[in-house]
């Protein structure tokens, strides 16, 4: 009876539901009414006073998880917000979240999972770090996306745009350009992450217009061989080589 009671009066208040509960099982056990209520009544009491009493910090940790103060007003802020929401502060000391780091470890999983595969199952281990890319979250505070950006950047260069390594390439491309929405949208001020997001769109036309020429060329030698083959067919058909 008394744990049933310390559950329905945590929070500092009883609702009428946990009131007809403990009144239902108060009857059932043979308890009085009258001194129950007294009893809960105290305890509630008691219970509010702890609430009160409680440091606000303390409060706004319990109910809404951990969280800092802005360093330029002191009003709490949850961790990972790239800014204040009360007086639009930029958080740079805050302790990154080592997205990047996270996000390689996870790529290192995947490819120690299908090392030494096939050459059909490739498609199985690219399409795996793709969806690795795609879903991981982008950061929010300023050295962690600009570290993530990075990581990012390396993976975009490192594969190719033919055959699996295709698939992994746009998984990264579509990423970065996600994080330069945020930092848009986040850091639109931020002199150091604008000449980044040159770099980086840089960085993918560079990689837009090598395709391109790639593509070009092999349309070029296959339309040549092409070419070629028609004109032996129809030689052999003429009978020059007779």
């Amino acid at each position: 009876m008394e744990a049933l009671i310390s559950a329905s009066i945590v929070d500092g208040v009883i609702s009428d539901q946990e009131k007809r509960v403990l009144v239902k099982r108060a009857e059932k056990e043979g308890i009085d009414l009258d001194e129950l209520d007294v009893y809960i009544q105290s305890l509630l009491q008691k219970q509010k006073a702890k609430i009160t009493a409680e440091p606000e910090e303390n409060k706004r940790e319990k109910w809404h998880g951990k969280l800092i103060k802005c360093p330029a007003c002191g009003a709490f802020v949850e961790p990972g917000i790239a800014k204040c929401t009360a007086c639009g502060y930029a958080f740079s000391g805050i302790e990154a979240n080592k997205s990047a780091e996270k996000l390689s470890e996870q790529l290192q999983i995947v490819e120690a999972k299908h090392k030494g595969v096939s050459e059909a199952e490739k498609d199985v281990k690219a399409e795996a770090m793709s969806t690795v890319i795609a879903s991981f979250p982008i950061p929010n505070t300023k050295e962690d996306l600009m570290e993530f950006l990075l990581v990012l950047k390396t993976g975009f260069t490192k594969y190719t745009s033919y055959g699996s390594d295709y698939k992994i390439k746009q998984a990264y491309r579509a990423k970065m350009l996600e994080c330069i929405d945020k930092i848009q949208i986040s850091f639109s001020n931020d002199d150091l992450f604008q000449r980044q997001i040159l770099n980086i769109q840089k960085t993918i036309e560079e990689s837009d217009a090598a395709d391109k020429k790639q593509t070009k060329y092999v349309l070029g030698c296959l339309i040549v061989g092409g070419i070629l083959l028609f004109l032996f067919i129809l030689l052999g058909l003429m009978g020059f080589y007779d």
